[in-house]
């Protein structure tokens, strides 16, 4: 799936960048703009939603499908920290001053043309994630760059300031849970032009975006908080949104998928064209094949029908060997259509003649009867689903319409990224027709005074604080990234005030240790900045050394209410004087004279373990390497008189 020549093919990429804003309070309410883990819930409460007209009068064709699932919505929240605004029982208050002052800084740093006049508009969503049924939305700032690192200018179209949807929970029995505490922490969406001509290019700007983003400062940084959209196109297909993106290296894989998708339905659509097959002989003739197939040795099927479910089935004619025909790595035309089935109707798949009926179970005899009840040519796919008959009928009509748009290529539509590189059907393309004004918020007016005073204090670029703090403290660029990426570069700046004399250990502790102790089950999301801060405050003063670093901070995740000098004091961590050391040293070095007699300085490094059993954690290792150094000599000295 690599290899293409995106130039002939015509490839063009947006991008759309959506990241939480780290305010003190959310966008249109004063709730505390923060994320509640999986605390005891204090309520729920269910609610339906339907579609409703856009400011043209006309429905939003991906709030129609939405609608279509048949979906009850349950909410979920706490007393002390969702209002009534969030459960759509009160207006909006005004939108937070805060949110809008950082969007305005993050726009000017992107060069965009700031809007003096913001209108908040209605953004309507009816998949259950915003309670009221839209999402309030401005746009803030329109037509700015970003520059990559091979030095490729992306224009950006515009970043709007809006409120960020529910959390959904989880989906069981056509009920959709969401939770209402991530619901209105304010959120930039910033959307690039379709400047993009390459899978490397994406996730470069992705990288860029997100590095301006978390190198302010000013930006949430916890897991969740940045989420990317990929807009992809191709000459002969169209434009496909996939959501979901959560990380950068997953853009050269979904990008190389979704153009052999496109490339496929457009070969497809050409088959089918040459077969002179036409979209009208597609007929919404369904048949109940329930009677035929009761006794059938399909177990699935047989069970189904005694439960009360019915076996129907549709003719696809010139469709044969068409569902059989693979789209990306192991998903089949076959299974892009009973994904989509599922996702409306719910029913979890569907069998098609392209596949082999006898694995099913279904003997020779019964395939025949089907072909015949369905009148199935050779040239033919026939389509069969179980199912209750209400949701088996709704699994049809999805069926026939997608079939349909079959003969015209690559149908327009929004699509879910999954890990492998894939990515499943989500919705029908939202339009135009589901924005328009919001009558509950006033225009807010932004004066030349108010961005001058948040353009004469923007931050440093990041990378240009990456170089700068590389060739300071003579570490790599990449650290200082992984840091912003971490959300530990202000943790890393106070720590270098109070140590200065080793920048790798600091970066080592906030970067490898930690995830090495994550890795192996350490609770390290207990640490807080002040933990560090005493840790190599203690450092400093020669109260520790290097090497008790990784004890202590297992110690405090584990205990984080404990003060530091209680974790070294349960950890039996004393500073250990030279004298004291030296002691140790000689009381070793006479035990294991025979070692030195043969060894001579190759004893060091038995000699070096032996010794750090005893003194780990309480001196240097710097300092025990020198004085061991030292004493092996002296007894190499005396030997030889």
């Amino acid at each position: 799936m690599t290899g293409y020549n995106y130039k002939e093919l015509g490839l063009k990429c947006g991008i759309e960048v959506h990241q939480q804003l780290d305010s003190k309070t959310k966008l249109f309410c004063r709730c505390p703009s923060e994320l509640q883990g999986s605390r005891p819930l204090d309520f729920t409460i269910l609610r339906y939603m339907r579609p409703v007209l856009g400011e043209m009068g006309e429905y939003d064709e991906a709030m129609l499908t939405e609608y279509s699932k048949g979906m009850t919505i349950i909410y979920e929240g706490y007393n002390d920290l969702i209002c009534t605004y969030e459960l759509d029982e009160t207006p909006p208050f005004e939108c937070n001053p805060e949110a809008i002052n950082i969007a305005l800084m993050i726009a000017s740093l992107l060069k965009m043309t700031i809007i003096n006049e913001l209108h908040i508009s209605r953004k309507n969503y009816l998949d259950g994630s915003v309670p009221c049924g839209f999402q309030r939305t401005t746009v803030v700032a329109t037509d700015g760059e970003i520059i990559l690192g091979s030095g490729k200018t992306i224009g950006l179209d515009f970043i709007c300031l809006e409120e960020d949807a529910a959390r959904k929970i989880k989906t069981e029995n056509k009920i959709q849970y969401f939770r209402l505490d991530r619901l209105g922490i304010p959120l930039v969406e910033i959307t690039t032009k379709p400047d993009i001509f390459t899978p490397q290019e994406a996730r470069d700007c992705a990288e860029r975006i997100g590095l301006l983003l978390w190198g302010t400062g000013k930006v949430k940084t916890i897991l969740g908080s940045i989420r990317q959209d990929l807009n992809i196109s191709i000459e002969r297909g169209t434009r496909i949104e996939i959501k979901g993106v959560q990380k950068l290296d997953w853009f050269k894989p979904l990008i190389n998928n979704e153009i052999s998708r496109q490339l496929t339905l457009i070969e497809i659509a050409d088959k089918l064209n040459k077969k002179e097959a036409k979209k009208e002989d597609i007929k919404e003739d369904i048949v109940d094949l329930s009677k035929e197939l009761k006794s059938t040795k399909c177990g699935f099927v047989n069970n189904g029908i005694k439960s009360g479910k019915k076996l129907f089935g549709i003719n696809l004619p010139g469709f044969g060997g068409i569902f059989g025909i693979e789209l990306q790595p192991n998903r089949r035309f076959g299974t892009e259509i009973a994904n989509k089935v599922k996702i409306i109707s719910g029913l979890k798949g569907l069998i098609h003649s392209d596949e082999s009926l006898r694995e099913y179970g279904f003997s020779d005899k019964e395939i025949d009867i089907i072909k015949n009840k369905l009148n199935t040519k050779d040239s033919d796919c026939f389509v069969l689903v179980l199912g209750k008959e209400k949701n088996v009928k709704k699994a049809m009509d999805v069926i026939i319409k997608r079939i349909k748009l079959a003969f015209k290529g690559v149908p327009s539509e929004t699509r879910r990224a999954l890990e492998d590189g894939n990515t499943e059907f989500l919705r029908e393309l939202h339009g135009g027709a589901r924005l328009y004004p919001d009558t509950d918020s006033k225009a807010i007016t932004i004066t030349k005074d108010r961005i001058k005073k948040i353009q004469q204090v923007l931050p440093e670029y990041p990378w240009d604080l990456m170089k700068r703090y590389s060739e300071e403290f003579k570490i790599k660029e990449r650290s200082i990234k992984d840091l912003i990426f971490e959300g530990k570069l202000k943790l890393f700046e106070d720590l270098i005030k109070i140590y200065k004399e080793n920048p790798t250990l600091i970066i080592t502790t906030l970067l490898e240790t930690i995830k090495a102790l994550k890795r192996d089950g350490t609770k390290v999301n207990n640490l807080t900045d002040k933990h560090f801060i005493d840790l190599f405050t203690s450092l400093k003063n020669n109260e520790i050394s290097k090497e008790a670093i990784e004890d202590i901070l297992i110690k405090l995740s584990n205990s984080p209410n404990i003060s530091l000098k209680e974790a070294k004091e349960q950890l039996k961590i004393i500073k250990l004087s030279d004298d004291d050391l030296i002691k140790s040293i000689q009381k070793i070095i006479n035990k294991e004279v025979e070692l030195i007699r043969k060894s001579e300085m190759r004893a060091f490094g038995p000699l070096m373990g032996e010794v750090m059993k005893e003194v780990r954690g309480k001196i240097d290792g710097k300092i025990v390497a020198e004085k061991l150094k030292e004493a092996i000599i002296n007894k190499l000295e005396e030997l030889k008189k």
